[in-house]
């Protein structure tokens, strides 16, 4: 069988056992305008006539100065071949080289390779997302730069205040975007500055004036993503934020803040629970402590720092001060099962997810594990 038209000898087996080359079965079958078969090759005669005879090869004449020039060739050849490079093919002697790597020449293409993972200094950090997992990465630094991110080999040394340690099968969770984090930290999108909106800021500047339909309007309120952003210092974050919490503690305190209030539609439960303290209506949602205990908890130790604001503004005695609300994640905030806590007296962390292993049945209502906790998707996993 024929698998290219090349010189490569053709396979098919001829009438007369003859062997042809494939490219030139393929001219004559394109000359006749027949298709090249793959099986098979057209009858021919069984004993083609021969082009030059016997006779004539024998017969013809070869001047003498056509036999010198045509040996001349032929010896030229023969002394061309001794210098070919082809001879230097033999074995050769190494001498003193007992490693030929030793010796190579020019190896530095290789620091090429070895350089791509070169790095000045490493640290370790932890990857603390929503997903609650914590897990600690080495973050490998070459001229001040993050070039990679790997992981912590050491945890099955780890141990809690009561000699509990863990095992290895803790290791190596990491999951793509704990290993690509860096490329956030350098990415061209990354906020790199406060940044407030123009609208707002005029409106900030103006002392937060009550937002009637004109002012909406006026300061884009009511036009979500048509207004621009304007850059400031971090002195006037700072500013701005405690001018607005102070114009809203100020704004729904007493009588009047009541009355504002029911007209923007708070149920009178709601406003009585307020006690007339404007910072009530400040609402905070800190997170769940385990994605950062100072990070998340200081937002609750800053909702309530808030009596502070309300003892200044309404003029009441510490005691009598009132903090802001927290969001909670299972109240307010509503991102958990609030009902949970009811039924079970838990916030549904009575199971960890590396019980999975040794379930019999697991039921996932709503739940993808392996794209939504992929740090914990290989527990699932391993039951299987």
């Amino acid at each position: 069988m024929c698998s290219s038209p090349s010189a490569r000898r053709c396979q098919s087996p001829s009438p007369c056992g003859t062997v042809r080359t494939a490219t030139a079965t393929a001219a004559r079958w394109s000359a006749t305008g027949t298709n090249l078969c793959l099986n098979r090759e057209p009858p021919r005669n069984r004993h083609p006539k021969p082009l030059i005879s016997y006779s004539t090869m024998t017969t013809d004449s070869l001047s003498r100065r056509d036999f010198i020039q045509r040996s001349g060739l032929a010896g030229a050849g023969l002394a061309a071949a001794q210098m070919l490079p082809l001879r230097f093919l033999q074995a050769q002697t190494t001498g003193a080289a007992a490693n030929p790597l030793a010796v190579y020449p020019n190896r530095d293409w290789e620091k090429l390779y070895r350089d791509q993972y070169a790095y000045d200094h490493a640290f370790s950090w932890v990857c603390a997302p929503n997903d609650t997992h914590n897990c600690r990465i080495t973050a490998h630094v070459r001229n001040g730069v993050i070039v990679r991110l790997g992981e912590e080999f050491d945890v099955a040394s780890y141990s809690d205040l009561y000699g509990n340690r863990a095992t290895s099968s803790w290791g190596n969770r990491h999951c793509a975007k704990g290993y690509t984090f860096h490329r956030i930290l350098y990415g061209p999108y990354r906020l790199k500055h406060p940044i407030v909106r123009k609208g707002w800021k005029r409106w900030a500047d103006a002392g937060f004036p009550e937002l009637t339909r004109e002012l909406k309007a006026l300061y884009k309120f009511d036009t979500r993503g048509t207004d621009k952003f304007e850059r400031i210092t971090w002195e006037q974050t700072f500013d701005y934020i405690a001018r607005g919490t102070v114009a809203i503690a100020k704004r729904y305190s007493g009588d009047t803040g009541a009355k504002l209030l029911q007209k923007q539609g708070y149920v009178p439960e709601m406003i009585q629970e307020m006690g007339g303290a404007g910072t009530r209506t400040i609402k905070m949602r800190g997170g769940m402590g385990l994605l950062g205990v100072m990070g998340k908890y200081g937002m609750y130790r800053l909702c309530n720092s808030l009596a502070l604001l309300d003892v200044h503004v309404r003029g009441v005695k510490p005691a009598e001060a009132r903090a802001g609300r927290i969001w909670s994640n299972y109240t307010w905030h509503g991102d958990q099962a609030p009902g949970h806590p009811w039924v079970h007296g838990l916030q549904n962390s009575e199971c960890d997810f590396n019980d999975l292993r040794f379930s019999k049945l697991i039921i996932m209502n709503g739940k993808n594990l392996v794209e939504n906790k992929m740090a914990d998707a290989h527990w699932f996993i391993e039951c299987m």
